[in-house]
């Protein structure tokens, strides 16, 4: 990790797993890991956040940042469209939160 803001992860691992696996293949494993990531924080919820169920949270956090930028190596995710959302939803957030 380059600084506490910036995630790096190795393009040639990224690049050789979707060669290796192919594009199908690769979107069940986003779909799996994001439903992972789903209960990992049921478990929080449910029983806390203890340090195994955050270190949980954690390892399912990093296997969904992987698996999106292997979907924008796959040509499924447009960084600017991404950016466009990210703004939109946040000020979006902020505008619910005046109501």
């Amino acid at each position: 990790m380059k600084n506490d803001k910036t995630l790096v992860f190795d393009e040639d691992t990224i690049e050789k797993v979707i060669e290796h696996y192919g594009n199908d293949y690769m979107m069940v494993i986003a779909m799996e890991e994001a439903s992972e990531l789903a209960q990992a924080i049921s478990k929080i919820y449910r029983y806390g956040a203890t340090f195994e169920t955050v270190d949980h949270l954690n390892e399912e956090i990093a296997d969904v940042l992987i698996v999106i930028e292997e979907l924008k190596k796959m040509g499924f995710g447009y960084q600017p469209s991404i950016q466009k959302w990210i703004e939109y939803k946040q000020e979006r957030s902020i505008e619910r939160m005046k109501k």
